[in-house]
């Protein structure tokens, strides 16, 4: 099959079957029933959240659908009061994006520009950084640790006079690794005194203890801290494009002017429903982690050394270059995530329905066995 070449039925029941062989050779993965067929090739590569927004947001979206030919007034506010009382700030200290990546390019544009610098990890998530640079400044890059984990020391001591502001994505994103708390949290305490640092959460709402880890109280405690969040993951919208920034009310005022859009009607309303059903997000967490860990006992099956992932995804050693690998993946009908250098022979792949992942495990097990 060419990697061009849609999987008919009986294809499907084929890889299905080699799957559901695959799961057997642990414990946990034949627990896992045979799953519905999923729609080819299998899509693992964006780290989107298959499980969607909760069913009572996508009724909400679908009774509003006729006030498309309005503009967003109301439903705006309503969400900006309901992410201020969450986020236990200011509604003037929110900014909404049409998704986090709009409220980064906004970020930095206002603090872009020629003879700087900004410093981030390598490899990490770049939209903030490359609009930094569009702007003229330079990047100071930062390798991760040997865990694949951000490093806050080395990130503190690669601030300098020319430091315009400093990105941590915590999980990291590609490696979904995520830093001690209080490391962290000091470094980003210490570093805001002198530039401002942007810390996107985009994956944390994903992790194990997300109240533990997040840094939205130093916004509280008046540092020049940006914390991002996004409705694409663990709320499941990512083609409506919504998210937002957690900031003091100087910095949200001054970004918000560089906000083109902002998000659309829908988007606003699906996002207000979602987070209104608390149970409906925790069932996607738990979904996602037991995602994470039934790959993690393929990857093991295999040999594959991998980051510790807190995020919708892992990343992991192929043992042959990324190009090569995601050829042999996607000529079984999966797509996997794009090369991240340095690590050429390591492979981001994202969690899918339980139909998806078994796609992928055989795929896995066929093309690294």
């Amino acid at each position: 099959m060419s990697p061009s070449t849609p999987l008919d039925r009986r294809q499907w029941f084929k890889t299905a079957g080699a799957a559901v062989a695959a799961l057997t050779l642990t414990a946990r993965l034949r627990a896992v029933p045979t799953p519905a067929a999923p729609t080819f090739p299998v899509k693992l590569s964006l780290n989107e959240n298959p499980f969607g927004p909760a069913p009572g947001a996508i009724g909400e979206m679908r009774a509003r659908v006729t006030d498309v030919c309005r503009y967003a007034g109301t439903d705006t506010s309503k969400l900006v009061r309901t992410l201020a009382e969450k986020e236990g700030v200011a509604p003037a200290q929110i900014v909404l994006g049409a998704g986090s990546g709009e409220v980064l390019e906004a970020c930095g544009a206002l603090l872009g520009g020629p003879a700087g610098e900004v410093v981030c990890a390598v490899p990490t998530y770049g939209q903030f950084t490359a609009a930094m640079q569009r702007r003229g400044s330079a990047l100071v890059e930062v390798p991760l640790n040997a865990r694949m984990e951000h490093d806050p020391d080395a990130m503190a001591a690669a601030v300098g006079a020319k430091t315009q502001a400093v990105y941590v994505c915590n999980p990291n994103n590609p490696t979904g690794t995520v830093v001690a708390a209080e490391p962290l949290r000091e470094m980003v305490r210490a570093v805001s005194a002198r530039v401002p640092v942007l810390v996107d959460e985009a994956y944390l709402e994903c992790s194990d203890d997300f109240e533990g880890r997040t840094l939205v109280d130093l916004v509280r405690e008046g540092r020049r801290v940006v914390i991002t969040r996004t409705f694409s993951k663990i709320h499941g919208l990512a083609g409506q494009r919504i998210g937002y920034g957690v900031t003091t009310p100087e910095l949200a005022a001054q970004i918000r002017r560089h906000i083109i859009g902002g998000p659309n009607l829908l988007a606003l309303v699906g996002a207000q429903a979602n987070l209104a059903d608390a149970d409906y997000i925790a069932r996607t967490r738990q979904k996602i982690k037991a995602g994470r860990e039934a790959l993690l006992a393929v990857l093991r099956e295999l040999g594959c050394a991998w980051a510790e992932p807190q995020g919708n995804f892992v990343f992991f050693r192929t043992g042959r270059p990324i190009g090569e690998f995601r050829a042999a993946m996607q000529a079984e009908g999966v797509i996997v995530g794009r090369p991240f250098p340095p690590y050429l022979d390591w492979c981001r792949i994202s969690i899918g329905t339980p139909a998806e992942m078994a796609v992928a495990h055989a795929a896995l097990y066929k093309v690294l066995g």
